[in-house]
């Protein structure tokens, strides 16, 4: 597999990874009533940037910009950051346990973050000049228009869903 497409495969797979953990879903269930709201928000805020930059990043990596592994790299620190200071119990803290797949899946995204870094970076290394270029149309503007939409809805979800105690 090519190095561009490994790369993008390991930020779809590092976002779909993050996308099922959103607070109020199939896994996340942990009480974070206790956290005030503008911090929770901020930082339900980072998180879905990070996913959704992710799957947009796929897209100019697997076009071979050069700028896009650089910021691949960035993504995959913020990932590796994000799962570490939840699994050493840093932030955000909770009264509740970590699920058992919750766990697994932060170990799965820790451990997805170390290859997208490394392959990131010896990609940005070794593509001096940027790939392929081509016209934007105007339907970016509606894509990015509808991920700006989707993600504040998801902001908008988990922050409530992570307020909500579970009794």
């Amino acid at each position: 597999m090519k190095t561009p497409t490994l790369i993008s495969s390991l930020l779809v797979l590092s976002a779909v990874n993050l996308t099922l953990m959103v607070p109020g879903g199939f896994i996340e269930s942990r009480d974070f009533s206790h956290i005030s709201p503008m911090i929770l928000g901020a930082f339900n805020i980072l998180l879905t940037a990070l996913g959704m930059i992710s799957f947009f990043l796929a897209y100019f990596v697997f076009r071979k910009q050069r700028w896009a592994f650089m910021a691949s790299l960035l993504c995959s620190i913020g990932y590796f950051i994000v799962y570490v200071i939840d699994l050493a119990e840093i932030f955000p803290k909770s009264p509740s346990p970590m699920p058992t797949s919750l766990l697994s899946l932060e170990i799965f995204g820790t451990i997805l973050s170390i290859p997208l870094s490394l392959y990131a970076f010896k990609a940005f290394d070794k593509e001096k000049t940027e790939g392929p270029s081509s016209p934007v149309g105007n339907t970016i503007y509606w894509i990015i228009a509808a991920a700006m939409i989707i993600g504040l809805g998801i902001i908008i979800f988990a922050t409530k869903s992570a307020m909500t105690a579970n009794t």
